[in-house]
């Protein structure tokens, strides 16, 4: 897996997408969003699922005190909203675009169908990338809940790690990795406020454990060793 629920070495706009389809093409259009548009709410009707091909979308959900959680946010490449495949009618979370000029490629329950059908081999590993995915929001969840923001800064930097296919080593057991993520975004995800979150990064920086750089983390040979 490449980043956060991507496919790797799998182009999924030239198997999934439907203008890429001779007889799909001529009446499929794209879809453009604005910054803080909903692609759809708790409860819609789950007609389509979505390839991300501009910008960025925020996947979430909204407690019973109303309270706004972040599970993800996924940007060019990504697919969501695949639940429209698993006999599931109606959306368990929200979907809004993250970033100006979002621009996602809707895909509908037939054409999918159809589109699965005539790449067997992509449909299994379609099928395997959505329980990949399912088992990797629950072990999201079970950190959250039961570990403190530290631990969870931690596990989320280490699935960084793991995830990046091409990382660089610095010498000195040093290792730099690719972050598509905000410190923002970060924080939502973990749970924590952008503050807490600013302070322990300066706590993991003096700690020589890492340095946070624009894109990038820097894995120093501490947080090597230890983690």
């Amino acid at each position: 897996m490449n980043q956060f629920w991507l496919f790797e070495n799998i182009n999924l706009f030239d198997i999934l997408c439907p203008h890429k389809i001779n007889e799909y093409s001529n009446h499929h259009t794209f879809l453009d969003y604005k910054k803080g548009d909903y692609i759809y709410l708790e409860d819609d009707i789950a007609k389509n699922f979505f390839l991300i091909s501009k910008g960025k979308v925020k996947i979430g959900f909204w407690d019973e005190n109303g309270e706004e959680t972040i599970i993800a946010y996924l940007k060019k490449g990504d697919i969501f909203g695949e639940s429209a495949l698993l006999n599931q009618p109606r959306r368990k979370e929200f979907a809004q675009a993250a970033e100006n000029n979002t621009e996602l490629c809707p895909v509908n329950i037939t054409q999918a169908e159809d589109l699965i059908k005539e790449n067997k081999n992509f449909s299994i590993s379609f099928y395997k990338f959505i329980g990949f995915k399912f088992r990797k929001i629950e072990r999201r969840y079970q950190i959250m809940l039961f570990r403190n923001t530290k631990t969870r800064i931690i596990e989320f930097i280490k699935e960084l790690k793991d995830e990046d296919l091409n990382p660089s080593h610095t010498g000195n057991n040093e290792l730099l990795i690719h972050n598509p993520y905000s410190q923002s975004e970060i924080a939502k995800l973990i749970g924590t406020s952008r503050p807490t979150f600013n302070i322990l990064l300066k706590d993991f920086k003096n700690q020589e454990y890492f340095i946070w750089q624009k894109n990038k983390i820097l894995l120093k040979s501490k947080f090597m060793l230890e983690f």
